[in-house]
Order: structure tokens, then sequence, then C-alpha cells
């Protein structure tokens, strides 16, 4: 979220940087017609309006750096993509005969740029990496129930009409699996497009998706099969994600629909985090409801609710 606001900033110093180059301009022309008195007037008028818009960023970068914390680079100068948690307790209302209701589920998820400016848009390649883990601490053996794997390939792209509701959009290559065989094998692989919209303080992240299509298995346990098929059933072709920043507060719903009025399927995941020091460790409590906490669950519905500690967002 800090790049987003980012780029706000250097969308509006530019949009203010062709005013004060004009009047810059000016203040040239009027110097050289020998009128000193309108060459000063533009020459101060120019240099005050770098100087608002570079105070106004500054002090915006400033509440986003207090809201959203700081986006430590890490090692080989990968930095957060998507909140990284751990979620001490979660508890599912929905009974399944093959797991226990209370596990430990946690996250982590980073991103890589590869290349800036790559069209010659100002836009930034990525590589992207996001783990979720379901593991079962309320068993003896306190097996891991499921992982996800979720490797991406994306380019980040600003719009470049900073007074607009949409301040860049993301076209990704994503593929999702569980990394495991037979009968319990998952994976899809789609193509997005995703867009970040502001209005005032709220944040809309809508999302649409093209899955690639696989043939069918041949047999039951084909390897090379579509695990899947009817995956979009119950996942559809889209999610849309909104974020609320309330002082130190964060809120975040994602919803996600079949669109169908016969065999209607979606979910709901909300989350809520909120700074408990000042190292990037937070409060963190996440709330589903629906189908798709997992891939392993994708046609399975689950109610569940946790909380624990998350150190990015």
């Amino acid at each position: 979220m800090r790049k987003l606001f980012l780029i706000i900033c250097l969308l509006e110093i530019a949009s203010y940087a062709i005013t004060a180059q004009e009047a810059f301009l000016k203040a040239e022309s009027y110097e050289k017609q020998g009128d000193i008195k309108k060459a000063l007037f533009w020459y101060k008028k120019s240099a005050k309006i770098n100087i608002i818009k570079k105070q106004k960023c500054k002090i915006l970068q400033q509440k986003e750096l207090a809201r959203y914390g700081k986006k430590k680079k890490i090692l080989l100068s990968f930095e957060p993509y998507k909140t990284n948690y751990i979620l001490l307790g979660s508890y599912n209302s929905v009974k399944h005969s093959d797991r226990k209701r209370f596990e430990t589920k946690f996250q982590f998820s980073f991103k890589k740029e590869l290349y800036s400016n790559l069209f010659g848009f100002e836009n930034k390649l990525y590589l992207g990496y996001t783990q979720k883990s379901f593991w079962q601490t309320a068993k003896k053996s306190k097996p891991f129930r499921e992982t996800n794997y979720a490797p991406e390939l994306f380019l980040s792209i600003p719009y470049g009409n900073g007074n607009a509701m949409l301040k860049r959009y993301q076209i990704g290559l994503l593929h999702e699996s569980n990394g495991r065989g037979g009968l319990n094998s998952r994976s899809w692989n789609r193509i997005y497009l995703q867009g970040y919209c502001r209005y005032k303080e709220i944040t809309f992240i809508p999302r649409v998706w093209y899955r690639i299509h696989e043939r069918g298995k041949r047999y039951p346990l084909d390897a090379n099969g579509d695990d899947n098929p009817d995956i979009w059933n119950y996942l559809g072709y889209g999610d849309l994600k909104v974020i609320i920043p309330y002082k130190d507060n964060l809120f975040s719903f994602k919803f996600r629909d079949n669109l169908k009025t016969n065999g209607n399927k979606g979910s709901v995941l909300f989350d809520w985090s909120f700074p408990i020091n000042k190292k990037n460790l937070y409060l963190y409590m996440q709330i589903f409801s629906g189908y798709g906490e997992s891939l392993i669950d994708y046609n399975k519905r689950n109610n569940k609710i946790g909380i624990g500690f998350a150190i990015s967002r």
C-alpha cells in the first residue's frame, strides 16, 4: 500500500512541476524583456509551487508510514507483498471429519522488482510469491493439513491521470497449487487484471481473471489432467478488496462470488490489524465465511475466526 501512495505523490508533483516550469519560463521571458519586477514575481511563484508540493508529499508519506508501517526491504531486495501473519488460533464452526476445528494458520508473502520502466510507461515488473499454511496444532502429531503455493509474475503500471480514482493497474500470471498428489492434488493457472482505485481514504482493488485451460483427466490418478475442473463454480472469475483505514486501524474486506442465480457460491474475508509497537508488529484478526479458503477446500464451506499477529499489512 505504501508504494501506491508514493505513486500518488509522484503524479501530484509531476502535475505541479509543469505549472512551476511554466512560471519559470515566464520569469525568464520577463527578464529578457528587462521587466525585473515581473521576472522576480514569477521566479518566486515557481519556487513556491515546488516547495509547497514537496512539503505536502512529505506529510502524506509520514501519515502513510504511521498507518501502514515501513516496508523494509529484506535480503536480495525482496520486500513484503501481501499480508504476512500468523493466526495462533483459528476456529472453524463447520465440522469436517478430516480435521480438528481448531488450527494455526499463517501466511508469508514477498515480491522482488525485476525490471523498471520496461516498456517506457514507468511500469515495474515483479516476481511475487505467497505461501499459506494450515497447521493442525490441536492434534497430538500436529501435522500440516494443507499448504498452498502461489508464485506469480506481474507488471505494475501507474495510471497517468493523477485526478482519476484509478491510480494504477496490474497485469499478472498466477499459478496456485497445493503440492500434493493423487486425489488430493489441486492446482490452477490464471491471467489476471487488477486495478487500484482510491476514493478519499478508501482503497478499492477489483480483480478479474481468466483461467488457463487444462485438459481433463484420462483416469482418476492422471497427474497431467485437471485436478479441479469445476473450481470456477466456487471461486468465480474475480474478486473485490476494500481497504478502510481509521486512525491506526486498518480494516479490509474481500468479496468473491460466482455470480450465478442457481448454485450461487462465494466468500467474504474480513481482517483487522492494529499496531502494538513501533517495529511493525500488529495485532491481527481474520474472519472468513464461504468457499475457497484453501485449494483443498475450494468446494467446501467454512466459517472461521482467528487471531494472532502480523508483521506487514
